[in-house]
């Protein structure tokens, strides 16, 4: 039986004690239940499903928007929900033209066990919006627990 050097049985030993990132330049893959779950949150925000994606927020959430509408940080999920519902369609009603679909692009998500930080760029012709959101595994599954949001113009660099 061939014994390894100490040296590989240090690195490998490390390496799986470190959070593992997972990059594809459009879509999340790894880990693949949160990743699932993140591609759900974000086709629910696409489709302007407002109970589909507000089922994805824990009751705890914090979001940092970047919004001039939401320019503070939002607290718990009635001051969460209540910046995002100006996004969605008024109750009972079906969304009419859905603005173009958000397209993550250079997306990284990086697992630490209970909690997956997934973070991505949106591109524009005249801004490019940054996204980081964070998952976290309960016992009722995953859970969005914090988005932070920042843009910056192109014409300003």
């Amino acid at each position: 039986m061939r014994r390894l050097p100490i040296a590989a049985v240090i690195f490998l030993a490390l390496s799986a004690a470190s959070p593992v990132a997972a990059q594809n330049p459009t879509r999340c893959i790894t880990p693949r239940d949160a990743c699932a779950f993140f591609d759900g949150y974000l086709s629910a925000f696409n489709r302007r499903d407002w109970d589909a994606f507000r089922a994805t927020l824990a009751d705890d959430i914090t979001v940092m928007f970047d919004s001039p509408t939401a320019t503070e940080r939002r607290d718990g999920r009635v001051a969460v929900e209540e910046a995002f519902r100006q996004v969605f369609p008024p109750p009972g009603r079906e969304p009419g033209q859905l603005p173009p679909p958000l397209r993550p692009e250079n997306l990284l998500a990086q697992d630490f066990g209970d909690f997956v930080v997934v973070s991505f760029h949106l591109r524009a012709p005249e801004e490019v919006a940054r996204r980081t959101v964070m998952l976290h595994r309960s016992a009722a599954g995953w859970r969005v627990v914090h988005i932070h949001a920042s843009s910056f113009g192109l014409s300003s660099r």
